[in-house]
């Protein structure tokens, strides 16, 4: 089951944000993963937003055309912080909501999905040092478990 992840923003704020989402924001899913993202002209209302949601990063967007202001893109990638943002606003938003409440249950899925998938890599990191604890040679374990054995080298030794 999903932790409960949600923060109790006060309304005023919420609903500033939620419609300034709404007006100039996007989410998107890719890969299976989701992200939200703000741009904005004004950095200092992006900083602020940062700050009440306490989730996400800032960043400089490079202009296409000399004329152009600078802009910034606030924007969050961590899928619980996208999603305890999207549960905190779905109630306050117009033009996104039948998307956002659409994607939601994917995306709490893909959560918990991702919960397994840190359990099981490490319960199978732990499977394999041990297994080389007892002396076993990469290869042995390759064997043993049906894995590469430089693949078996690499997650034992932590490497990329």
């Amino acid at each position: 089951m999903l932790p409960q992840i949600m923060i109790y923003y006060s309304n005023y704020e919420l609903s500033y944000i939620a419609g300034f989402f709404d007006g100039e924001g996007s989410f998107s899913i890719k890969n299976g993963c989701v992200r939200m993202s703000i741009p904005q002209t004004n950095e200092e209302v992006l900083n602020n937003i940062r700050n009440f949601v306490e989730a996400g990063n800032i960043c400089k967007v490079s202009k296409r055309k000399s004329h152009w202001k600078d802009c910034w893109l606030y924007y969050i990638t961590n899928q619980k912080d996208v999603y305890r943002f999207l549960m905190n606003i779905k109630g306050k938003i117009i033009v996104k909501k039948e998307a956002i409440e659409k994607n939601l249950p994917a995306i709490k899925e893909k959560i918990i999905e991702n919960k397994k998938n840190k359990t099981y890599r490490f319960k199978r990191l732990s499977t394999l040092i041990k297994l080389r604890n007892k002396g076993l040679s990469y290869r042995d374990i390759g064997k043993c478990t049906g894995l590469d054995c430089g693949h078996i080298r690499r997650i034992v030794l932590g490497l990329p």
